[in-house]
């Protein structure tokens, strides 16, 4: 693959991985409950996901799933419902101020965690019709396709990554403003307003 295009394509990323979703609203979230560990926990899962997006679009499904009106219907209302849930329970949840509450959160499970952040990209349609329609323009018919693949796809989850804990990072540093009650019961409301919000703009969204 030529430097150039690589580096086209990592702007590109950087702009995609950028761009403010669902996974971004729950890794600021993660990390003003809990820290930066849940959030790292968070990215697992929603990296995980990646990964499955990108590896039914080199095998070619993700123009399947594009072209299937029914396929992308069952997969968009199931990612809107589980957003929405996820806002509901979000916005109902309580502040946690005690030493023990704070420990009982940072304590949660791994695998729900990863979980959850999995689930929130996994469930989203939009992301594999993007990535089918994105990543073959950076691929040359000439040479091998499953190393440019590889090279293009592991470059997405790199970016994404850091990307990622770069949204953890800033938030850990405002961190310390949201422990007061109202303050965590603020935070509680306006982010399970916003999960609320992307699940109905999903539902909504075409193909």
């Amino acid at each position: 693959m030529v430097i150039s295009v690589w580096l086209a394509f990592v702007a590109a990323c950087v702009v995609f991985s950028f761009s403010p979703g669902a996974g971004m609203v729950a890794t600021v979230s993660n990390t003003l409950n809990g820290g930066i560990r849940i959030a790292f926990k968070n990215i697992i899962g929603l990296q995980l996901a990646l990964c499955v997006h990108l590896l039914v679009v080199s095998l070619g499904l993700g123009a399947l799933l594009a072209s299937s009106a029914v396929a992308f219907t069952i997969l968009k209302y199931c990612g809107a419902a589980y957003l929405i849930y996820l806002g509901v329970m979000k916005f109902r949840s309580k502040a946690s101020l005690t030493a023990d509450e704070n420990t009982q959160l940072t304590a949660q499970s791994t695998a729900k965690i990863i979980r959850q952040g999995f689930l929130i990209n996994m469930m989203n349609p939009k992301s594999i019709i993007f990535l089918a329609a994105f990543l073959p323009q950076f691929i040359s018919p000439e040479a091998p396709m499953a190393p440019q693949y590889l090279i293009l796809g592991l470059t997405v989850l790199v970016v994404d990554t850091v990307v990622m804990v770069t949204y953890a990072s800033l938030a850990r540093s405002v961190q310390r403003f949201f422990r007061s009650s109202a303050a965590a019961l603020w935070q509680n409301r306006v982010f399970g307003s916003m999960f609320i919000a992307m699940g109905g703009m999903l539902a909504a969204a075409e193909r």
